[in-house]
């Protein structure tokens, strides 16, 4: 009986410790792990918050049922609008994307993700049995996320809502002084069938250089001319007037790469 006991309260104690653990590294401690393993150039990154952090995370979600995590707490999301064809609102696909993200300050590894570029949503797989629910987290916590190996960021201060420019958006650079984005979004079209309504969505995605807090609308090479006319003559030789409707993301990342180190040649000095 006592080697019994023994045994049971070594385990007790192992599982009070896991979740004391668990407590600690679920709080703000998630930033520090994202940025010990985040790199500058999110083109070159191979996991948006490192694979040591996700690691850590996957494991210790295990060890607690997922509703019982703070980014399940939502609500269910209901679908709107009827869809026919393959022009539906979700970003890539209309199934679940493997997906991260940081919500809360806290990272979670290993989801299944839907985008809403419609309503700009993020939306959660949640499984309750048999029952698959779709759930609908609260926005405004979640700053970072990854999907089927695309990053974004949430632009979600006070100017950019005052502004209407808040929002999820693509990160494509991310430099020292400035940001390279695009926005992806889908326009909604009503159309009338035989027998009822139903929608088509089409993509309306926008390029932005974000710099000093500022967004940018990029259509062509004057665009980074008129935030940047002190380097005018470097980003001519850069670019053509017009943006190649080929490769269009790395010629922008080139242009925004070279500026950014532009920029720290000047804070640097001769």
């Amino acid at each position: 009986m006592a080697h019994k006991y023994h045994i049971f309260k070594y385990m007790s104690n192992m599982w009070f410790c896991l979740s004391l653990l668990k407590c600690f590294l679920r709080r703000p401690i998630g930033i520090l792990l994202y940025f010990l393993f985040t790199t500058s150039t999110v083109s070159a990154q191979k996991g948006f918050y490192g694979k040591v952090a996700e690691d850590y995370y996957s494991w210790f979600d295990e060890q607690v049922e997922k509703e019982s995590l703070p980014l399940y707490i939502g609500i269910g999301y209901v679908e709107k609008y009827k869809v026919i064809n393959k022009y539906h609102k979700f970003f890539k696909s209309t199934g679940f994307l493997k997906g991260s993200l940081i919500y809360d300050g806290q990272l979670y590894p290993d989801l299944e993700m839907k985008y809403d570029l419609d309503e700009d949503l993020i939306l959660l797989n949640l499984r309750n049995g048999q029952r698959i629910v779709l759930l609908q987290p609260n926005q405004d916590k979640i700053e970072r996320f990854e999907i089927d190996g695309k990053y974004f960021i949430h632009i979600n201060d006070g100017i950019s809502k005052a502004r209407e420019t808040s929002g999820y958006y693509e990160l494509l650079y991310e430099g020292t002084n400035l940001q390279l984005h695009e926005k992806h979004t889908k326009k909604r079209f009503e159309r009338k069938g035989r027998k009822s309504l139903y929608y088509e969505f089409k993509s309306r995605n926008k390029n932005y250089l974000f710099y000093k807090g500022e967004h940018y609308v990029l259509k062509d090479r004057k665009d980074f001319e008129n935030v940047f006319p002190e380097f005018k003559r470097e980003i001519q030789g850069y670019s053509k007037k017009r943006f190649p409707k080929e490769n269009r993301h790395a010629h922008l990342i080139t242009i925004s790469r070279r500026i950014d180190e532009l920029i720290n040649k000047l804070k640097v000095g001769p």
